[in-house]
């Protein structure tokens, strides 16, 4: 199979920071952050001048650009641009089109289920994960709330958390997880699941838990979103959205993948007790089965 040539695009670490900001871009700074997706590698060819007039707009506008993407000069922000840059899925594998074969669809969705997996790892900050790993490590309980398409990521982690031996419970209705934070406290840890951050119950949730002294952690694909804005630790993981196919379709595949990472390092943290633990709980499981 003949590939067609890759095109450069920014990368979703910085896609998703856009995202985060743009309801807070004037019409000018969109223009700019449109050109910065549409073309990152002129973008980064081109100095602040340059840019300024190739977007028809002020200097001033462009640094406030950066700015409220929390750079402090134009060369870190272009640097930053130039190591996020990252190939897109070959036209050929992985646009997504009507009247694609089985085959074809197949085989493109797996293309941008790989590329997002790839395009999402450098997003999670390992020092997020270890500050995550060792509350989960040493929480009384842990309370596990999530809506929609995040429920079954939110279900996997309480899955893995009950078989190392740590109490874990998955709450999904707004008035069970309000009730469930109210009754947190000290050595208590509330794990919110949203990849948009936005959810108005999600965020209530993860206040009252902190409110009541329990430690708070978000997975989400948005740091700048209103979740992240409570919880004291956020692992950010991020997806990109094509079309015929959401970032809530691939987020879901990088959330989990973020699951399975604290769910083997909670094991090397503790592994010969690990190990038992989850040897009983299997025998427990198995014993379900016919």
């Amino acid at each position: 199979m003949v590939l067609e040539a890759r095109s450069i695009r920014l990368g979703p670490a910085l896609e998703a920071r856009l995202l985060g900001i743009r309801d807070r871009l004037s019409d000018k700074e969109q223009g700019v952050a449109a050109f910065l997706q549409n073309d990152p590698q002129g973008f980064i060819a081109l100095s602040i001048s340059a840019l300024a007039a190739r977007c028809g707009v002020s200097e001033t506008v462009v640094i406030r650009l950066y700015r409220k993407l929390g750079y402090d000069g134009f060369h870190q922000f272009k640097i930053d641009i130039a190591q996020s840059l990252t190939e897109a899925v070959p036209e050929g594998l992985g646009s997504l089109k009507v009247g694609d074969s089985m085959e074809a669809v197949k085989r493109k969705v797996f293309a941008i289920s790989r590329q997002a997996l790839e395009e999402s790892v450098d997003s999670v900050d390992s020092r997020e994960l270890e500050r995550t790993r060792d509350l989960l490590l040493h929480a009384r309980r842990v309370v596990v709330v999530a809506f929609g398409g995040s429920a079954s990521v939110g279900l996997d982690l309480t899955h893995k958390l009950l078989k190392l031996g740590i109490i874990a419970t998955l709450q999904i209705d707004s008035h069970m997880q309000a009730m469930s934070a109210s009754v947190m406290g000290p050595g208590d840890a509330l794990v919110a699941i949203s990849h948009s951050g936005n959810s108005r119950d999600i965020v209530e949730a993860l206040e009252i838990a902190r409110q009541r002294g329990a430690a708070t952690v978000l997975l989400t694909g948005f740091p700048h979103a209103p979740a992240a804005k409570v919880a004291e630790t956020c692992l950010v993981a991020v997806s990109r959205e094509t079309e015929y196919q959401t970032d809530s379709m691939t987020s879901r595949l990088v959330q989990l993948a973020v699951v399975d990472s604290l769910y083997v390092a909670l094991i090397f943290a503790q592994k010969e007790q690990a190990l038992t633990i989850v040897h009983d709980t299997s025998v427990a499981a198995a014993k379900k089965k016919l």
